[in-house]
């Protein structure tokens, strides 16, 4: 017989269990709340960012068929110099803004600390004045217009990459999205209005329109930095925090310095190997791949703070890595518009479709290295990794150039060189992230992606090819990767 004590117990017990019960339901539904907002801000900060570069890619796009179109090759080749010329002068931000990066990624912008945020700023307005005089006075002294149109490109440079950067680690991507797109439309609308009405347009021009527009956006910044940081006394300049986050954007930025003399090494090669007409062919070819970086990068820009802030699981990534890989295929859909516009409005540049063909292979290589590598390298602390990789593939990729230029001595030789190195670096990714797994089914759809690609572009209609091209894509895709696709649509956005 149970006892009225034992029938309390249990009843207790019961009634603790339940509430127990409850309570962990409850915490289960409000984790899972917590997560699918998680998976809709990250969806919704990736659908904002690529809407945005959308319209920049788009705008770029156009801007990059004009424009070689009313320039004369000459001109097209001097503004493309400047660009050139313009990724090197990184350095000489000494790798602060990339620590300013690493210390603000996943951080709430209202919440943080004023005081530090205001040396910060200082002291990178003192960094970027240093490195202009220093030049001004070079180029003064040289008589060198080029270098003095770097001078003047610094500080505007370094301020508006700085604030994009910073944008992006705090999650504010509807400002960055706006600015993005002000960035990409505002210099080809002035240039393209100049000329309408002066019916000319040289290379220096373009340049001056340009720096001038960096500089208006700059002030801008400027008032809205100051405008968060007024009313506050900043802290010590050269104090050990700042030395602190100097020295971890050191690293980053001797990283990323490195990526960029390889992403630039291939135009390098062009420019002294070969004269302004091939320079020029080759710079519209990699104009084109740029404008797909543009919406690729898209994709990496939102990924950052959320894997910084542990949204993400290591076994997520491998999905994000077929969903890369698949969105890089797609992107080859572009060659044939551009083949399209060559062809039909700037037969000048018809040359330079053997260098979009080869370019536009790099694509999946490029999404998972652009959106997955780099954002890994950083979040996981593997700067030496990162530093080691990029000396290696940067090696690699002087040497194929070297090869090319020599012995086939065909500029296309060039971005054949490049794409092997991509992929190469695709691999070796793979052995230094261990949760990342390239399996044969990895292997074969980019094999048969490869040579999809250039059997259609080589022997089909532009107009038909890129109906077929996408269809054969989407075969591929749903062939190798059905349920991941599923799977990820769900995810995103199902919820």
């Amino acid at each position: 017989m149970i006892s009225s004590f034992n029938v309390y117990f249990l009843s207790e017990r019961a009634n603790k269990h339940a509430f127990k019960h409850n309570n962990l339901r409850k915490n289960k539904m409000n984790s899972s709340m917590t997560n699918n907002k998680k998976e809709n801000s990250l969806a919704k900060n990736i659908i904002r960012v690529l809407t945005a570069n959308f319209w920049v890619a788009v705008i770029g796009f156009i801007g990059s068929f004009i424009f070689p179109r009313i320039l004369t090759i000459d001109a097209y080749a001097l503004y493309q110099t400047f660009t050139l010329y313009l990724g090197y002068i990184a350095i000489v931000h000494l790798g602060f803004p990339s620590g300013m990066v690493i210390n603000y990624a996943g951080k709430d912008y209202d919440t943080i600390d004023r005081k530090q945020y205001r040396s910060e700023i200082l002291l990178l307005l003192g960094i970027l004045s240093f490195f202009t005089l220093v030049f001004f006075v070079i180029a003064t002294i040289t008589n060198n217009a080029m270098l003095m149109y770097i001078a003047l490109a610094i500080i505007p440079t370094g301020i508006i990459g700085s604030y994009k950067s910073l944008l992006q680690a705090w999650s504010r991507f509807k400002a960055f999205s706006r600015m993005s797109t002000f960035l990409a439309t505002t210099v080809p609308l002035i240039a393209l209005s100049y000329f309408l009405v002066t019916n000319t347009l040289s290379g220096n021009v373009y340049i001056l329109i340009y720096l001038g527009v960096y500089w208006i956006i700059t002030i801008a910044i400027l008032v809205e930095v100051y405008k968060k940081i007024h009313g506050v006394r900043a802290n010590k300049l050269l104090s050990e925090v700042n030395f602190k986050t100097e020295r971890i954007g050191l690293a980053l930025m001797l990283g990323n310095y490195i990526n960029t003399l390889f992403v630039s090494s291939d135009k390098q090669f062009i420019k002294w190997f070969f004269g302004n007409l091939e320079f020029a062919y080759y710079s519209f070819g990699m104009s084109m791949q740029s404008l797909m970086t543009v919406v690729i990068v898209s994709i990496a820009q939102p990924l950052f703070p959320a894997m910084a802030q542990g949204k993400l699981k290591d076994e997520e990534y491998d999905s994000i890595k077929e969903i890369l890989l698949i969105f890089g295929s797609l992107s080859g859909c572009a060659y044939f518009i551009v083949s399209i516009i060559v062809k039909l409005f700037i037969q000048k540049y018809t040359n330079s479709l053997d260098v979009v063909g080869i370019y536009f292979v790099i694509f999946p290589a490029m999404a998972v290295i652009n959106c997955l590598y780099i954002n890994l390298y950083k979040i996981k602390g593997m700067m030496k990794t990162y530093i080691k990789t990029l000396a290696g593939i940067l090696t690699l990729a002087i040497a194929l150039n070297t090869i090319f230029v020599f012995f086939v001595k065909e500029f296309t030789g060039v971005a054949i060189a490049t794409t092997i190195t991509y992929y190469v670096w695709l691999l070796i990714g793979f052995k230094q992230f261990e949760f990342l797994h390239f399996t044969i089914k990895d292997l074969i759809y980019i094999i048969i992606y490869m040579i999809g690609f250039f059997i259609i572009t080589k022997n089909v209609n532009d107009y038909i090819g890129i109906i077929v091209y996408a269809s054969f894509v989407a075969i591929l895709s749903i062939m190798c990767y059905k349920n991941e696709l599923l799977l990820y649509v769900d995810k995103l956005f199902h919820r």
